[in-house]
């Protein structure tokens, strides 16, 4: 199902960032909708930083040897995941497209960006528990 398998890849994130991982994405609002999801931690916008792509890399690479890049599943993200991935792996660090990757694969008909995430979720798991804890 749906639902479980997002579960365990938001787990998935989750436990990367707590072990020191950072999480490249691209705006406010998917931080907004990563913070919803219980991922605190160091999640690094891309955009509205001030900064260019290369130095955004940089402060990633320095702070851990593996980063998580999750940017949005339409063009502008591809073009931006593969940029930083080039960037990251050129500063030495282990860029991780992996959960991006995982999440397309799910969610690929429904959602087009991170800031979608939690409430997909939500219509997932109301369709496994339509009647929430009431039961």
């Amino acid at each position: 199902m749906s639902f479980r398998r997002l579960s365990r890849i938001v787990e998935e994130l989750s436990s990367c960032v707590e072990q020191g991982m950072p999480i490249l994405i691209e705006g406010k609002k998917d931080e907004e909708a990563l913070r919803e999801l219980g991922i605190n931690g160091n999640i690094i916008k891309v955009s509205g930083s001030g900064l260019k792509l290369f130095e955004v890399a940089e402060i990633a690479a320095k702070t851990s040897s593996k980063v998580i890049i999750l940017t949005d599943f339409d063009k502008k993200g591809d073009i931006l995941a593969k940029k930083l991935s080039e960037d990251i792996q050129s500063l030495g660090s282990h860029p991780d497209l992996s959960i991006r990757k995982n999440i397309i694969k799910i969610t690929r008909r429904y959602i087009k960006d991170i800031e979608s995430l939690p409430k997909h979720m939500k219509q997932l798991e109301l369709e496994i528990n339509p009647y929430g804890n009431y039961l």
